[in-house]
């Protein structure tokens, strides 16, 4: 299983695990498909941050990163 950090950028959660640009675009951070939005708003993006932006519940963000295989880390 792997772990992440819903704290961490998108750019990164995405540069380390591929398969998470789609699932996000799932989720409704469609946004992340646009040329370049990764490069640019990913760096300062976090999926805490956008989950508010975007009014998407963390829980369900959490549950579906789940049905795929990632362990949410646990914030300190």
């Amino acid at each position: 299983m792997k772990k992440i950090n819903l704290s961490d950028s998108v750019y990164k959660l995405v540069k380390e695990n591929s398969d998470l640009k789609n699932l996000l675009a799932e989720l409704g951070f469609k946004d992340i498909l646009l040329p370049g939005m990764l490069d640019t708003a990913g760096r300062i993006m976090t999926i805490e941050k956008g989950a508010k932006l975007k009014k998407i519940d963390l829980e369900i963000i959490k549950e579906k990163f789940k049905e795929h295989g990632y362990q949410v880390a646990k914030e300190e």
